[in-house]
């Protein structure tokens, strides 16, 4: 999975029947391996178990197809320091042949590829082309032990954007000083388990596979030991490693990847569900420390929906998952800053016509204007958040995040209460009101979940616990994300009225509504979403900046919707507000979608 590796690998490996695989030179260079060693295959072992890992030349990687045909050629005859025979292991992504900016072009168009086998030696004079279990019947260079890494790019990508800017100014002073030779042997960057650290997205989807797996290890007999063993394929397809990080290519900022895995969690946490459980409806919670903060998360859950709240952020909705459709309805990526929006702020202006250059030094902006949109979040997109303001914000100033509402999602007051067919959780705190007179509110959230329904219910109750009376508007933020912003055949509606329709990406205000739809018509779904009184609504897209293949680029993650209420109390009096959020087959109305279904 994107050449990482761990020191105790070769057991998992080697239990799996796996004998060899190629692994980046730069991690055996850093242990101490000098290049003109490095000529073959080396073995390494973890309790015993014996792998053999077979150098793959950076060197290589960066000439094929960048480098002018005939030079590497002339370096495939000839590739190692100081001269002399060994074995030349050359592991690339494919994609540099046609898919890559540029590529097709230089490789297909410009004859690069031709040119460049042209040039080659004939097979046995200066080289001969081999396999890889052809060279396990020759002995090991030795034995090496390697530290967890992966290749030198990836060492850059996993540090924060400030520390990746450090390490190639480093790099860049030691080139300088003529020691650009050291600087690969032992300048390393971070460790590639550090995304999870960077993007609490990627550690969610991480940890919360991690505990299904764990999970799925409970024993069970008969039909139900077959339905976990389906399970378990599922959870470790929702480990495929595209999704979880970041470096010049989309990955995690690519909101089909992320839906991608939680697919397959959800239809994996199903067929346990129903293993366990049978095919009746039913309902249940649980608490777990599912992010790995020390604090336990509440999942409230039945056969249709599982909801995963965070009592220590406000008591925010994490995930919200709708198993019948196999969808995280959240799933929206928080946008932050990386190291290279501060060189597309230089470069953009910079003409996308150009000669194909190495995928790492490219950068190229796909649209105009790119950089108005580099616009940070003070924190993690969920839903459920509580809000409240001074004055009735507009949409366009919460894009921008021009607005603060001055109070931290704090710690809540838990209860967590079960009865037969319906399990409520109980969120309380206290907050300080935004604006000159101030004053204290209690806030009480009410999460209700009940057997065969796939949907939820949630009542707020507000109450001035100061001495003066309080005005403030109080709202409840959601993110909801059906992936393709600006497809014709997904559209918000409002209160029914369609009049009212437009794309998911829109961003409006609109006062008063009753209801909000979310309509899926290639899924074919519907999430609709009802109060019980009026409210003002405030929606914008949830856009980040990121690199692709093709240079960076504008990607939808989401919508964020803040529905409103003007709370004017006197000291001691309360008021609330009631949500009922629900998921359908078809449109709102009951008819069916057209497209695949769910």
């Amino acid at each position: 999975a994107e050449r990482v590796w761990e020191p105790d690998l070769p057991g998992d490996l080697a239990a799996a029947g796996v004998r060899y695989l190629p692994l980046d030179d730069t991690q055996l260079h850093q242990v101490g391996l000098p290049p003109e060693r490095v000529r073959g295959g080396f073995e390494t072992e973890s309790a015993g178990a014996l792998v053999r890992v077979f150098p793959a030349m950076m060197s290589l990687r960066y000439r094929i197809p960048y480098a002018p045909p005939e030079e590497a050629a002339a370096f495939v005859a000839d590739p190692f320091p100081g001269g002399g025979g060994g074995l030349a292991v050359y592991a690339d992504d494919g994609e540099k042949f046609g898919v890559w900016p540029g590529t097709h072009r230089l490789v297909y168009e410009e004859r690069w590829l031709e040119r460049f086998l042209a040039a080659l030696p004939a097979d046995g004079e200066r080289f001969a082309a081999t396999t890889f279990a052809r060279e396990m019947q020759r002995r090991a260079e030795g034995l090496v032990y390697l530290p967890a890494g992966s290749y030198a790019e990836m060492g850059s990508w996993a540090l924060p954007p400030e520390m990746q800017e450090a390490h190639a100014r480093a790099r860049e002073r030691l080139a300088e000083q003529e020691m650009g030779r050291e600087a690969d042997l032992f300048v390393r960057g971070g460790f590639w388990r550090g995304f999870f650290a960077r993007y609490p997205e990627s550690s969610w989807m991480h940890l919360r596979v991690d505990e299904a797996l764990r999970r799925c290890r409970e024993p069970l007999e008969g039909a139900g030991r077959t339905a976990l063993r389906a399970a378990r394929e599922h959870l470790w397809r929702a480990q495929c490693n595209c999704a979880y990080w970041h470096g010049v290519f989309g990955g995690l900022y690519l909101s089909h990847l992320r839906a991608g895995i939680y697919r397959e969690l959800i239809r994996g946490e199903a067929l346990m569900a129903r293993a366990r459980r049978g095919d009746r409806p039913w309902v249940d919670a649980r608490e777990a420390d599912l992010d790995g903060d020390g604090e336990p998360e509440v999942v409230l859950e039945n056969e249709a929906v599982a909801l995963f709240v965070d009592p220590g952020e406000g008591g925010r909705l994490i995930e919200w998952d709708d198993r019948a459709s196999a969808m995280n309805l959240v799933n929206t990526l928080a946008r932050r800053p990386e190291a290279y929006h501060r060189r597309l702020r230089e470069e953009a202006a910079e003409s996308p016509g150009q000669e194909a250059r190495t995928i790492h030094g490219s950068i190229r902006a796909r649209e105009p204007g790119l950089i108005e949109w580099l616009l940070y979040d003070a924190e993690g997109r969920a839903g459920l958040v509580d809000r409240f303001f001074a004055e009735r914000p507009a949409a366009e100033a919460l894009r921008r995040g021009a607005l603060s509402d001055g109070c931290p999602q704090g710690a809540c007051g838990v209860e967590l209460e079960r009865e037969a067919g319906e399990t409520r959780l109980r969120l309380s705190r206290e907050v300080e009101a935004p604006g000159a007179s101030g004053g204290r509110l209690s806030v009480e959230k009410l999460i209700l979940l009940r057997a065969g329904e796939r949907g939820f219910r949630v009542r707020w109750r507000y109450r001035n616990e100061s001495e003066a009376p309080l005005a403030v508007w109080a709202g409840s933020e959601q993110h909801i994300n059906l992936l393709a912003g600006s497809a014709p055949d997904r559209w918000v509606e409002l209160d029914g009225r369609a009049s009212t329709r437009r794309s998911l990406s829109a961003q409006e205000d609109a006062r008063p509504i009753r209801s909000v739809a979310l309509v899926d018509e290639w899924l074919g779904i519907s999430v609709l979403l009802r109060f019980d009184r009026p409210v003002e609504l405030a929606r914008y897209p949830v856009e980040t900046v990121s690199l692709s293949e093709s240079g960076a680029e504008r990607n939808y993650q989401g919508s964020a919707f803040i529905f409103m209420i003007r709370i004017e109390l006197a000291p001691g009096a309360e008021t609330g507000l009631e949500l009922e959020a629900e998921v359908r087959s078809g449109l709102p109305g009951g008819g069916a979608g057209e497209g695949e279904g769910a």
